[in-house]
């Protein structure tokens, strides 16, 4: 019996600090599907992924590249890449940790709860060269660290789920994250630093609530679980209103007015008006500070709503 294989085909160009993808939409007919995806991959790319399309939109998709993963590829260092033990936390499509064993890594876990996700993870590893050096375990939402709760990593790396989510609503795993959009990145933060080797660094990328100036509930998190290092938060250049992103649930997927006014409401009262897209990175072991900077260019067009084109 034929099957239909319809997905995101992702080939990275640039160079460090203006890294893109260029992409493909493919749709295999057909037992070899497989044969034709590895066919379809430009071999002349350094790194090619395979996602779910825009279009697909189960709870459990594997998230097509976003510009949060140009913004963190950026701005990772080589140094802090070279011949480290790393840690992934939420694999999705393996781009991320693919990227950092291809610039020096030398090996990645990677933490994941969505099994059509690892699935995705261990193809696009194989097709890149890259699978015995990235080992993928099923990860925990109750406690994030679990699954390697024995071991220290020298980097620790995350494009976590960090979309404000109505209440009860059955949302996509890679991206639901309570009202502030901030559940899963404060819980990633409150544990990370027993998780670091000395001199380990964390570095994620995630949208962070705040006001139009600063992504405050970020810099809270920080001072209070994070106060045995250095911390840069790099902004992207265009904050959305809270507002403004809460609001497009009612048009693209029917959530009822009343429930979005309440989370308005509830974040006014909370001082949180804007969402800002950034970079942390932390530094354990050093001189304890608190940097904020901002990117020379826009990375998150916002015009773009949340997961279509």
């Amino acid at each position: 019996m034929s099957q239909v294989v319809d997905v995101q085909i992702y080939s990275l160009k640039g160079e460090i600090n203006n890294y893109s993808f260029s992409e493909q939409n493919a749709q295999f007919v057909g037992i070899d599907w497989l044969q034709q995806v590895l066919a379809a991959k430009q071999s002349g790319s350094q790194l090619s992924v395979v996602t779910d399309p825009f279009d697909y939109q189960g709870i459990d998709q594997v998230i097509p590249m976003q510009p949060e993963q140009y913004f963190m590829m950026d701005y990772l260092l080589p140094a802090d890449l070279q011949g480290a033990k790393a840690l992934e936390v939420g694999l999705g499509s393996g781009v991320l940790s693919i990227f950092a064993l291809q610039q020096g890594a030398a090996t990645v876990t990677g933490l994941e709860i969505n099994p059509r996700a690892k699935v995705y993870a261990g193809f696009n590893a194989l097709i890149n060269g890259v699978s015995d050096r990235l080992h993928i375990r099923d990860g925990n939402v109750q406690s994030i660290f679990a699954p390697v709760q024995d071991q220290q990593f020298d980097l620790i790396i995350s494009n976590p789920p960090f979309e404000p989510t109505p209440p009860g609503m059955d949302y996509y795993l890679n991206s639901a994250a309570g009202i502030y959009g901030f559940t899963f990145v404060e819980n990633l933060l409150k544990d990370a630093n027993a998780r670091l080797s000395d001199n380990g660094v964390l570095q994620i990328v995630t949208m962070a609530p705040g006001d139009k100036e600063v992504p405050g509930r970020l810099v809270d998190a920080v001072k209070k679980y994070l106060p045995h290092g250095a911390t840069e938060i790099i902004c992207d250049l265009a904050p959305i209103t809270y507002a403004a992103f809460v609001d497009r649930f009612v048009g693209i997927f029917g959530q009822d007015q009343s429930v979005i006014d309440a989370m308005k409401n509830e974040a006014a009262a909370n001082g949180i008006t804007h969402l800002h897209m950034c970079i942390l990175r932390y530094r354990k072991n050093t001189a304890p500070d608190l940097q904020i900077s901002f990117t020379p260019k826009i990375y998150e067009p916002w015009e773009t709503p949340l997961g279509t084109k």
